[in-house]
């Protein structure tokens, strides 16, 4: 992985170029670029997640000849704006930018569907993406908050000459 200086790289510093066929390209703004993208101090981790984000990719989706459908800068740029803060959400953010990918072609053939049988197929699948995706986003969501969940239920009844205050009220004794 290398710095070329007539190299374009995305805003968080990484260029990937090539095809699947020929193979890809990496280019960094710096060695520990991945590392950063992907919060991690295991450049092993970095290079393995980035590895999974190609593999799911069509061969059409990470192609330097199909610029209109290549999704490698988006992968990377969702996991990034995912922020995972641990291997959990590492893993987890790779899978939500690859079922989301997903979706949106499941969503582009259903969209092109010219039969009823594909239409049903195509609406089917992407469904099942779109109720993965959710509970990818539920499992992240419970990861980050300990699996606690909390509610806070409010009702204020204000009497005729009555007066309410709203927001948080905390009662200090003051010193004379």
């Amino acid at each position: 992985m290398t710095r070329e200086p007539n190299i374009e790289l995305s805003s968080f510093g990484v260029s990937l170029k090539g095809t699947p066929e020929a193979g890809h390209q990496v280019h960094l703004a710096k060695q520990d670029t991945l590392e950063n993208l992907f919060q991690t101090d295991l450049p092993e981790m970095a290079n393995g997640l980035l590895s999974h984000c190609l593999k799911v990719l069509k061969a059409n989706e990470a192609s330097d000849d199909f610029a209109g459908n290549d999704e490698r800068a988006f992968m990377l740029a969702a996991i990034k704006e995912l922020a995972p803060r641990d291997a959990v959400e590492r893993m987890l953010a790779v899978q939500m930018a690859a079922t989301h990918v997903a979706m949106v072609r499941a969503g582009r053939w259903l969209a092109l569907a010219d039969t009823v049988e594909k239409a049903t197929a195509y609406n089917s699948n992407y469904t099942k993406l779109a109720r993965t995706y959710t509970a990818q986003m539920e499992a992240l969501r419970k990861h980050r908050n300990g699996g606690k969940q909390t509610v806070t239920v409010q009702h204020v009844n204000v009497e005729g000459g009555g007066q309410a205050i709203v927001g948080n009220v905390h009662n200090r004794e003051v010193a004379d």
